[in-house]
């Protein structure tokens, strides 16, 4: 039996813990969060999945103090689900406490933090392996398998969107403390980042452009990366009214296959000859149990990571970054 921890109980914690209940061969044994009002809520707002919090945190010892829990549990792994400027210094505790991480993204808001996490999962021999849920999102993993089999013949173009609103109303909040979040370019939009890069690879060019809000933060952003014989264009907002909205639009030689969050059917193949638009059935299992599964193989030696590497996460940083200087230097 696994034992796992969780550090951060807010949203992502409870999907985590959620997830991790889910699963057989591993428990829950500690929770912890500086916060105690934290640890005994039962449900927390969350924009992707709202039902993702059923579960009971009694059978687990909670704690205030991480490096207590770390002293006082004997656990294999640690979910680190905290802000994420704390992603990288928490990670490697836990590492050379001797467990496993499973670390939310964005990996880290600069190179040097994300280099200090792969130098300690080096040194100790630990796995660690980032929160990229959306590789692991049953209409993106469609999508890829599409990309790569040349079902539909070449990609041309592809539209990535993903929009939502965030109010700068509480100033204590760390999603609106660029130095804590990165604003909506390293908290959101990294995701179609990293989803495109882990897919398509580096690009040859990128240009970028947004806009700052009154914090500082880069919350309205399009970039658009070329390839050869192909570009891909990633539209992220946190001013964009609600319901929340994650799209793409994926046009090849033979078909478009388009997906909406706010759509049903949420994915569809529409054929470039017939024009016959299909809808395409894909798994009802939430991606976020699916990358824990993944997860947990790893450690136990049933598989090696290669879909989700540490290095791979970095280079989504890396690009990302190249984005900020970019819209930076248009500002």
């Amino acid at each position: 039996m696994i034992k796992a921890g969780i550090c951060g109980f807010g949203g992502l914690g409870h999907v985590h813990a959620n997830s991790l209940w889910q699963l057989e061969g591993v428990k829950v044994a500690a929770v912890c969060d500086i916060n105690p009002e934290q640890l005994a809520r039962k449900e927390v707002a969350f924009n992707i999945e709202q039902n993702a919090n059923q579960f009971d945190i009694s059978g687990s010892r909670t704690y205030t103090d991480f490096k207590e829990m770390l002293a006082k549990e004997d656990l294999d792994m640690l979910v680190i689900a905290l802000p994420s400027d704390l992603h990288s210094p928490y990670s490697v505790m836990a590492m050379e406490s001797g467990c496993h991480v499973f670390s939310e993204k964005p990996m880290s808001l600069d190179i040097e933090s994300c280099n200090k996490m792969i130098a300690a999962r080096d040194a100790t021999g630990r796995e660690l392996m980032i929160g990229q849920c959306i590789r692991f999102w049953p209409e993106y993993e469609f999508l890829f398998d599409a990309i790569k089999s040349g079902r539909y013949g070449k990609l041309r173009s592809l539209i990535m969107e993903r929009l939502g609103y965030h109010s700068l109303k509480d100033p204590n909040n760390w999603f609106n403390q660029p130095e804590r979040a990165g604003g909506a370019l390293l908290d959101l939009h990294v995701h179609d980042v990293d989803w495109v890069q882990s897919t398509l690879g580096t690009p040859k060019r990128i240009n970028a452009s947004g806009v700052m809000r009154e914090n500082g933060g880069l919350d309205d952003s399009t970039s658009i990366w070329n390839y050869d014989g192909m570009y891909a264009t990633i539209r992220a907002s946190w001013m964009y009214t609600n319901p929340f909205l994650m799209a793409f639009k994926a046009v090849f030689d033979d078909a478009t296959v388009e997906y909406s969050s706010r759509s049903t059917p949420t994915l569809t193949v529409t054929s470039a000859e017939s024009l016959k638009r299909d809808e395409v059935e894909v798994a009802k299992e939430s991606a976020y149990v699916r990358e824990m599964r993944y997860f947990l193989e790893c450690i136990r030696g049933e598989r090696k990571n290669t879909r989700c590497t540490a290095e791979s996460s970095r280079e989504s940083i890396r690009l990302a970054l190249l984005e900020k200087e970019a819209i930076l230097a248009g500002i």
